[in-house]
């Protein structure tokens, strides 16, 4: 039940930072539409206040986002062990050097490690 009542909660901080998100925004047209010194102390901090408040409610959305998407990787792998489709998880690490650098430079002086994850289920086509 717990699970249930933090997924609410969870949707409804998602569509808080939507709004958020848009008044931020709405607030910071409106002052630069009249404001006329960009440089008042008193602009910059609404200014700042107002990126604030976007950043927030673009926070609260991709946390959202985030935990919608981990719910449907839990629905996709439930399905797929109903039908006896194996799930997988596969992980790839790609080692790249670069050479040939210009005199006096730093670049191709290290080797550089890539990792990426990518996990899902095989689906197959009939």
């Amino acid at each position: 039940m717990s699970g249930i009542i933090n997924d609410v909660k969870s949707g409804l901080k998602g569509i808080r930072g939507a709004g958020d998100a848009i008044r931020g925004t709405a607030m910071e047209k409106t002052d630069q539409a009249f404001d006329n010194d960009a440089k008042h102390p008193q602009t910059q901090l609404s200014q700042a206040q107002h990126r604030d408040i976007i950043e927030k409610g673009k926070q609260d959305i991709a946390g959202t986002d985030h935990m919608v998407g981990r719910h449907e990787q839990k629905k996709d792998a439930k399905a797929a062990a109903a039908a006896g489709i194996p799930s997988t998880t596969q992980t790839t690490t790609t080692k790249t050097t670069t050479t040939g650098a210009a005199p006096g430079t730093t670049a191709g002086a290290g080797l550089g490690e890539t990792t990426t994850e990518a996990s899902g289920v095989n689906s197959h086509v009939v």
